[in-house]
């Protein structure tokens, strides 16, 4: 039980960080942050891929703090920061380390949501047995 505690105030740190970032992040490209807007012209794929990508950002970060959802919102997260690392290699340059990392941390995440959701069950399904043998 006490790893259970341990692993939900992990998890929870973590998407509050996460959250924090890239609530940060995707309101810079949605707002048209000069940086972002040069970023995605040297990708190419025009500025709109810039608004989805931030959107993307946003809608997940308010996503990692609705328990039931968070999962979902790192999902979309991880998938987004492989983009920004194919993009990195094969396009714009520059360093993939901000984006592994940021990947790892939501990777991470969802590992650690799928990990509680399971001991949180096995509790439940435990409680009730004790219900019914008493």
């Amino acid at each position: 039980m006490k790893m259970t505690r341990l692993k939900k105030a992990v998890t929870w740190s973590l998407q509050i960080v996460l959250a924090m970032i890239f609530l940060t992040v995707g309101m810079a490209k949605i707002s048209g942050v000069q940086s972002s807007v040069d970023l995605f012209e040297k990708i190419g794929f025009g500025q709109w891929l810039r608004y989805l990508v931030g959107m993307v950002e946003v809608g997940s970060s308010v996503l990692l703090l609705f328990g039931p959802y968070a999962s979902f919102g790192a999902g979309l997260l991880l998938i987004a920061m492989a983009g920004a690392v194919m993009s990195h290699l094969w396009i714009i340059g520059g360093s993939v380390a901000p984006a592994l990392g940021l990947g790892f941390i939501a990777g991470t995440v969802l590992y650690l949501r799928r990990q509680v959701r399971r001991a949180e069950e096995i509790e439940v399904i435990h409680e009730n047995s004790q219900k019914k043998s008493a």
